[in-house]
C-alpha cells in the first residue's frame, strides 16, 4: 500500500490529483455540513447519535480527536494501562463506517489508534491505544453545524 501511494503520488498527475481532490470529512466549527454524512436534520429528534468520529493535529504540536454527536450527551472516562476510554452513555452509531479504526501511529501524538466500539447495554465507548501513560483534557461544545462536539486534546 505505501509503495503504491509512493508512485501515484511521485507521478507527473499527483500535483494536480492534489489539487481536485477535497477533504470530504467532518471539520468542527465549520457551518458547512452539505457534504457530511448524515445532516442535522436527518437524525430523529431526541437520539443521541455518534454522526463522526475524527483526528486533528494542531500547529502547536498538540494533537485532538474529536466525536460528532447529534446533541450532548452524558460521557465518562476510564483509564488502564496502554488504553484511556471516553464513554457515551446512551449513544448509538450512525454508520458503520464510523467503528474503522483511526490510525495515528506516524502523527507525533501519544495515541497510536482510536476505535469506536459498542458498549453494553446503551454505551459507545471510544477506546485510545497509548503509547504513553498521559491524561487528555476533555470538552463538549455545540458547533455551528448544529452538531455538538467532544474533543480529547492531548498536550505535544
Amino acid at each position: 500500500m505505501i509503495a503504491t501511494l509512493a508512485i501515484v503520488l511521485g507521478s507527473p498527475g499527483a500535483a494536480a490529483l492534489a489539487e481536485d481532490s477535497s477533504y470530504g470529512g467532518v471539520t468542527p466549527g465549520s457551518e458547512n455540513s452539505e457534504n457530511l454524512p448524515p445532516k442535522a436534520d436527518q437524525i430523529p429528534k431526541g437520539s443521541h447519535m455518534l454522526t463522526w468520529p475524527g483526528f486533528m493535529m494542531h500547529k502547536d504540536g498538540s494533537s485532538c480527536f474529536f466525536v460528532q454527536t447529534s446533541q450532548p450527551v452524558e460521557i465518562a472516562t476510564q483509564k488502564a494501562p496502554g488504553r484511556f476510554e471516553l464513554v457515551l452513555r446512551n449513544t448509538q452509531v450512525y454508520l458503520k463506517n464510523n467503528f474503522r479504526p483511526l490510525e495515528t501511529e506516524f502523527f507525533d501524538t501519544p495515541v497510536t489508534r482510536a476505535t469506536v466500539q459498542r458498549k453494553a447495554p446503551k454505551d459507545v465507548v471510544m477506546v485510545f491505544e497509548m503509547r504513553k501513560d498521559v491524561t487528555p483534557t476533555i470538552a463538549q461544545k455545540k458547533g455551528k453545524d448544529g452538531f455538538n462536539y467532544i474533543f480529547v486534546k492531548f498536550a505535544p
